[in-house]
């Protein structure tokens, strides 16, 4: 057999109906954390070993801008364009870091309950994953598993890769 090579890297085994071998668009719920960085590793090399597209999401949390606003007797709206500002260079961040990974990146900013708009996006974009850290930046509960992340598991039919 001397004289023949067999190039395994690019076979592969997948089963029909498993949650990778079916995901060509995944979303990565970021907000900033520790936590989201991990989840964001994750979710770059999913979608580099899927060829997915990869829509990453930061959600601005509407009901702390209004309560720091009101904390801090300022204008809501200048508020919220600092968050705005704020999430859009996050996300930046994070599209630069997934440039070695060569997938395809959208961004996504959005307003409001993070838990409900990452899951109004998983649906508006069709996605086949969601991807998010065990624990966002405002930390865990109790048993500590973050809030948000809880709610978006028992928000959506989509499978939700939850990375610790």
């Amino acid at each position: 057999m001397s004289g023949i090579t067999i190039i395994m890297e690019n076979i592969q085994y997948c089963a029909p109906g498993h949650i990778f071998c079916r995901a060509n668009k995944i979303l990565l719920a970021v907000d900033g954390s520790a936590g989201s960085a991990r989840a964001a590793t994750a979710a770059f090399e999913v979608a580099e070993m899927t060829k997915s597209k990869l829509f990453i999401v930061h959600v601005v949390p509407k009901h702390v801008v209004q309560q720091f606003a009101l904390m801090s007797d300022s204008d809501t709206d200048e508020i919220l364009a600092r968050y705005e500002r704020r999430g859009r260079k996050l996300l930046e961040g994070y599209k630069e870091s997934a440039k070695e990974y060569g997938v395809e990146i959208e961004l996504l900013l959005d307003v409001g309950s993070p838990s409900e708009r990452i899951v109004a996006q998983c649906k508006a974009t069709g996605a086949d994953l969601i991807v998010m850290g065990y624990e966002g930046a405002t930390g865990g509960s109790k048993a500590g598993l973050g809030s948000a992340t809880e709610r978006v598991m028992l928000g959506t039919e989509c499978p939700v890769l939850i990375v610790k």
